[in-house]
């Protein structure tokens, strides 16, 4: 049992910091005061950031790390306050695909918690591959994906697909066992369109490695940003310029749809060189991941820079840009109601805020990092 108090607490339901006590016992938050308390006077609290999208960090790579690996990559990601994660995996041969995907289950979490599993590839279009390998590239087979989602055990299964690729049925067959994303698309928006209208509810890292928006031809950027689905945005000034962010945000039609994204190379966080992710090789320098020939590999984000950057590139509030790195990620991926905001009863994860900086990270009611 554990009570904070003196901090200002953000509700989500109103959209701004309020002066509260924050009390948990078991694990989960509670309406109460009760057994320890401890003063956090100045300091302010926020929901766990959920980062559905990412590749690794600093020099932990997903789809080569075992489960040692794998359970220390969850301490770095509550490092930069990200409390529950999906862990990405990406185009693969299958066994090394069900390889990573086997570590991600079976690893024990020291820091974030693990909301479920992005399969990112292979169902993707070898036309829109970013860094993909078009070698291993797969066309969508329910039975081999359906093996996939059974191989993910307790952790959710979230697919990014190419929509023009998937045979009549397969999204809404998917979409009964796991959630489905569009991306790496070649689609048309008309194509886009009908996925969402047959269960996909995303739009994997939008404008990026998809058809774009044109006056003729609304393409994928155009779905994402009018079909209601929710939409990924990586918000690092790179993948997306700060002007496309803030007409982006100001475009989708439903703002609590707009969900930000890492996307983080498995190097995110180390120094400046050469590495490679996936055996793809590229160059991080300056913020950018590139190959030799340019392609963008991922981001060098973290997600609470993500969520400053919103806030300064749209010209919104800190708490406005807050939210689509908490709650409406817990939404889109169906764990709102145990995560994604402090309300009664959901699980006690917060990050403290001391001016605009980490100062700590609870998980379960738990200190996991001290600043």
């Amino acid at each position: 049992m554990g009570t904070i108090t003196g901090a200002e607490v953000f509700n989500s339901a109103t959209g701004k910091f309020e002066k509260a006590s924050l009390s948990f016992d078991g694990g989960v938050i509670v309406g109460y005061k009760s057994g320890e308390v401890t003063d956090m006077t100045g300091k302010r609290i926020i929901p766990g950031l959920i980062d559905v999208h990412t590749h690794g960090r600093n020099g932990i790579d997903i789809m080569k790390a075992d489960r040692d690996g794998i359970s220390a990559l969850s301490l770095e990601y509550a490092k930069t306050g990200v409390t529950t994660v999906f862990p990405t995996v990406m185009t693969a041969p299958m066994d090394r695909l069900v390889a990573a995907i086997g570590n991600l289950r079976s690893s024990e979490r020291t820091g974030a918690r693990f909301g479920g599993i992005h399969i990112e590839g292979p169902y993707i279009s070898a036309s829109k591959a970013g860094c993909h390998d078009i070698a291993d590239i797969r066309m969508p087979d329910l039975d081999e994906m359906t093996a996939l989602v059974n191989g993910c055990g307790e952790l959710h299964a979230h697919f990014t697909v190419a929509p023009e690729n998937c045979p009549d049925g397969l999204i809404a067959g998917l979409s009964k066992i796991a959630s489905v994303g569009i991306g790496h698309t070649a689609a048309s928006y008309s194509q886009c369109v009908e996925a969402v209208g047959n269960g996909a509810v995303s739009f994997t890292h939008t404008y990026n490695a998809m058809t774009g928006l044109a006056h003729r031809e609304p393409g994928a950027v155009g779905a994402a940003l009018d079909s209601g689905a929710y939409a990924e945005f990586i918000c690092d000034g790179l993948h997306i310029l700060p002007e496309i962010i803030a007409i982006s945000y100001r475009a989708v039609r439903d703002r609590s749809r707009f969900v930000l994204i890492t996307d983080s190379v498995p190097y995110a966080g180390c120094a400046d060189g050469d590495y490679d992710m996936n055996g793809i090789p590229f160059t991080m320098s300056g913020g950018r991941a590139v190959r030799p020939d340019g392609t963008i590999v991922g981001s060098t984000l973290n997600m609470f820079d993500a969520v400053k950057n919103l806030s300064r590139f749209a010209g919104i509030p800190f708490e406005q840009a807050l939210l689509c790195a908490t709650e409406n990620p817990a939404r889109m991926m169906g764990i709102y109601g145990s995560r994604g905001s402090l309300d009664i009863g959901k699980c006690a994860d917060f990050v403290v805020l001391n001016g605009d900086e980490i100062a700590s990270v609870w998980i379960g009611g738990k200190q996991i990092v001290n600043y």
